[in-house]
């Protein structure tokens, strides 16, 4: 299966989501980065536990993107 953050980075630099929104669903799932360190982690920069690919799995289906897991 797609690593979500893969499917978050491919539309963020494409312009068809935007950081901000993603990180505001991210953090109503439960999400506890600040945007900053989100960003990182979409793009592979720095590691979080494992259960938060998930919540961010979560946050793209709330933008109407089906990220599976």
């Amino acid at each position: 299966m797609e690593d979500p953050r893969r499917t978050a980075r491919t539309l963020i630099q494409h312009g068809t989501i935007d950081l901000e929104d993603l990180w505001i669903r991210y953090w109503s799932h439960g999400g506890n980065a600040p945007v900053f360190e989100l960003d990182a982690y979409v793009f592979e920069i720095q590691e979080r536990h494992p259960f938060e690919l998930r919540i961010l799995s979560w946050a793209l289906e709330d933008l109407g993107i089906d990220a599976p897991l």
